[in-house]
């Protein structure tokens, strides 16, 4: 007898969805996760944790692609409880010592939709209201990542939306060469959303774009200033093109990001704001166009660029995932959250010294090892809608 897996998907996707108030763009099946929008609202609804694996993979069998010194993978994980579900409360992911020489138990969620804009969807809202820690060496994230790769976008196998199926990468191949549903290795050819950065305890958001060389150049704040997304500095071959950076009191609070043709906005509200306002980001209908300036600290527009990727600016493995990335296209946008130790950025800036890296290692595995132990990240809300 043939059995049709999407059509068994597509009901029990739309059971799930009436249940939970999920607002669903277009069918579900096997192979199409495309512009499923969706809500978790840990504050005001109780959940289990099935229900947030229908959205996210909680589970990342790869080395970090920062170079940071966290373990990623559950498999490899030595801790117990790094994830927690707190009724009424929050979803909760914590960094942990595995007191050996690997440093920490992390973890990385990654969403199972995938974002794209067309004719039917030409704005996607981007929300999350939590807490990140604030230590130094932490570097957490909230960003957008996107690929082609079949993979990415479970081409494989119906069985690939689960973590028990990812569970088969771990120790395959480095991050470079293996891709997977939560792994890509053809960025930045789809493009990649910094909506939330902070390294060393700084609590300096920083928002950022990373695009291929020939893709996009843009310009930020109206302020004339054009800049590549590539190329934004000589001795960096992607540091990608970035936005005022701006402060505040610890890294918590609601921030969104609003993507339509060609433009990113990034939003910030502080922790005691009335967010669930009437139009307002936690609301049943936001309504951006009626928000304050003062909550906008970012924007940022594209532009159509000159630039090649070539071998004296560029990387040949940049110009090999680049080759066909000639327009200024961001596809297949998944929701990323993690957290990682030192690495390529918070580890290269953890003091001035020449051996800033090395110093920012020995310190989680020394003197800082307790004051990181245990910290968390904190989801209260987080949704993706599409707005008319």
């Amino acid at each position: 007898m043939m059995i049709n897996y999407a059509n068994i998907l597509l009901v029990l996707f739309t059971i799930q969805s009436l249940a939970g108030g999920v607002c669903v763009a277009q069918s579900i099946n096997s192979v199409n996760y495309e512009n499923h929008f969706f809500y978790l609202d840990f504050e005001n609804q109780q959940y289990d944790f099935s229900e947030v694996e229908k959205y996210f993979f909680t589970t990342f069998p790869h080395n970090d692609p920062t170079q940071g010194d966290v373990i990623y993978d559950r498999v490899k994980w030595v801790n117990d409880d790094m994830i927690k579900l707190s009724e009424y409360n929050g979803l909760y992911g914590y960094i942990k010592n595995r007191n050996d020489s690997l440093g920490f138990d992390s973890f990385r969620f990654t969403s199972k939709p995938y974002y794209n804009l067309n004719d039917d969807v030409q704005k996607i809202l981007f929300v999350f209201k939590g807490k990140f820690p604030s230590e130094k060496a932490v570097w957490p994230a909230w960003w957008l990542n996107g690929s082609r790769q079949d993979e990415w976008l479970y081409k494989e196998s119906i069985q690939s939306l689960s973590d028990e199926f990812l569970d088969k990468y771990s120790g395959t191949g480095e991050f470079y060469n293996t891709p997977s549903p939560v792994n890509c290795t053809d960025w930045p050819a789809a493009g990649e959303v910094d909506i939330i950065e902070t390294i060393n305890g700084d609590n300096i958001i920083h928002n950022t774009i990373h695009t291929c060389p020939q893709m996009c150049d843009s310009e930020w704040n109206d302020d004339g200033i054009i800049i590549n997304c590539a190329n934004a500095t000589a001795t960096d071959p992607n540091s990608g093109c970035s936005g005022k950076s701006y402060k505040v009191d610890s890294p918590e609070g609601t921030f969104a990001c609003l993507w339509e043709n060609n433009s990113f906005r990034f939003y910030y509200w502080e922790p005691d704001y009335d967010v669930r306002l009437d139009g307002g980001p936690l609301s049943k209908s936001p309504r951006p166009e009626y928000w304050s300036e003062s909550f906008l600290k970012n924007h940022v527009r594209f532009l159509e660029t000159s630039i090649q990727c070539d071998e004296v600016n560029h990387k040949d493995w940049q110009c090999e995932s680049c080759n066909d990335a000639n327009k200024c296209e961001f596809a297949n946008l998944k929701i990323i959250f993690n957290i990682t130790l030192c690495g390529k950025w918070a580890g290269d800036e953890f003091d001035e010294s020449d051996n800033s890296l090395n110093n920012c290692k020995d310190y989680i595995l020394g003197e800082g090892k307790d004051a990181i132990d245990n910290q968390y990240f904190k989801i209260e809300y987080v949704s993706v809608s599409k707005l008319p």
